[in-house]
C-alpha cells in the first residue's frame, strides 16, 4: 500500500530493470513519463528498447519524455531511432529523424536518404532538415544521391548540398605577403 502512495505521487519509484520496465509500461501516463526519465540516465542496452517503446506512446507528454531520454543515451540511440525513422508515423518518425540531426552519426545518413525517398511528406522533410544538420559529415552520401537514377532524389540531393555549401565557412583568403618597408 506504501508502495502505491508512493508511486502515485511520484516519491522514490522503481530502481531495478524490472521495475522500470514495468513502471514503462504502467496504465498510468504519469508513471510512463517518469520511467522514460528515469530511463534516460541509464547507458544499459535495454533501455533504449524501453525508450523506442515509449517514443511510440499515444501521449505526447511520453512521448516527449522518451525523445529527452534518447536523447541523453547520445550517439549509443542511433540504432533505436534508425528504427523509428522507419515507422510511418510521422508522429514517431520526424522526432527520430530530428534527434538523428543533432547527434549526426555518420551510420544514420543512408536511413536518412532512403527516407528523404520513400517516406511520407512530412517525415521526408524532416530527413532533409536532418541530412541539412549533418553539414559536411553528409556530402559523400548527398554527392553519390546525385548521381542516381531518380530525377526527384537527384534534384533534392543538389537542394541539400547547395544549402550544406552554402552554410559552410568560407576558406581563409590567402593573405599577400606584407611589403618590405622601404630605406
Amino acid at each position: 500500500m506504501i508502495g502505491w502512495i508512493a508511486r502515485w505521487l511520484g516519491v522514490g519509484g522503481p530502481t531495478t530493470a524490472r521495475g522500470l520496465r514495468e513502471q514503462a509500461h504502467d496504465p498510468d501516463p504519469e508513471q510512463r513519463r517518469l520511467a522514460a526519465e528515469r530511463l534516460g540516465a541509464i547507458s544499459d542496452p535495454w533501455v533504449r528498447d524501453e525508450l523506442l517503446l515509449l517514443l511510440k506512446d499515444m501521449m505526447s507528454e511520453v512521448r516527449a519524455a522518451a525523445r529527452d531520454a534518447l536523447r541523453k543515451q547520445g550517439p549509443a540511440a542511433t540504432g533505436v531511432l534508425i528504427k523509428a525513422l522507419e515507422d510511418g508515423d510521422p508522429r514517431i518518425a520526424v522526432p527520430a529523424a530530428e534527434l538523428l540531426g543533432e547527434l549526426k552519426d555518420p551510420t544514420a545518413v543512408r536511413p536518412l536518404l532512403l527516407v528523404m525517398k520513400f517516406g511520407a511528406l512530412e517525415i521526408r522533410a524532416a530527413a532533409i532538415r536532418a541530412l541539412i544538420r549533418y553539414g559536411q559529415a553528409a556530402v559523400p552520401a548527398l554527392e553519390a544521391a546525385t548521381k542516381g537514377p531518380d530525377p526527384w532524389t537527384r534534384m533534392r540531393g543538389e537542394e541539400i548540398l547547395a544549402v550544406i555549401r552554402a552554410a559552410a565557412p568560407a576558406p581563409p583568403s590567402p593573405r599577400a605577403a606584407p611589403e618590405p618597408p622601404t630605406t
